[in-house]
């Protein structure tokens, strides 16, 4: 018998144990958490440095900082879409245009690739949940609606973005594509 395998002496029912040492590699992972341990605990654990909750509301207002290059300027993402572009891009063919992309690329999995609905709402039709106004619709892309999954855009999509994707939205209304989902909400007529 090898020395690494050497038997206790004391016995359970015919069975025995080996009394070996435990590997280096596990002993070195064990010494390193006692390590990790003694410094985190007085770092988070005493305020000593910043919590959880405070290092996720640092990355927010960093991610928010629009860079300068973006439209709307040294807007932040979260600003009022009112306050970054005063003016409706309803009807502006150009924006419309890069509205559908950012739907296409945000908004598709959804309410399908024409607004049609899938998870979400049919987009197309004159019944609306959450009002049927540019205004409403920027509102609801920029707050969401967490109750039914859409999450709140306005921290991710600039204001102008944003009001281009309303734009969209509005533009696509009425069209009534194959296979759209069935109406809800209140209907709004022309």
């Amino acid at each position: 018998m090898a020395e690494k395998d050497k038997l206790l002496d004391h016995e359970y029912d015919g069975i025995t144990e080996y009394d070996n040492p435990l590997p280096n590699w596990w002993l070195w992972l064990f010494y390193l958490s006692i390590i990790f341990a003694v410094v985190y605990i007085p770092y988070i654990g005493l305020g000593l440095g910043p919590s959880s909750i405070e290092e996720y509301q640092m990355e927010i207002a960093a991610a928010m900082k629009a860079p300068a290059g973006q439209p709307g300027g040294e807007q932040t993402a979260g600003a009022a879409p009112e306050q970054a572009a005063p003016a409706s891009l309803e009807g502006n063919a150009e924006a419309i245009a890069e509205g559908q992309k950012i739907f296409l690329a945000s908004c598709l999995p959804c309410h399908g690739p024409d607004g049609r609905g899938t998870i979400g709402p049919n987009l197309t039709d004159n019944f609306w949940l959450h009002g049927n106004t540019y205004n409403d619709i920027v509102i609801t892309i920029t707050n969401g609606v967490p109750e039914k999954g859409m999450i709140p855009w306005k921290t991710m999509l600039n204001p102008t973005k944003i009001l281009q994707v309303a734009a969209f939205v509005k533009s696509i209304k009425g069209t009534n594509p194959p296979e759209a989902k069935p109406p809800q909400g209140k209907e709004y007529p022309e």
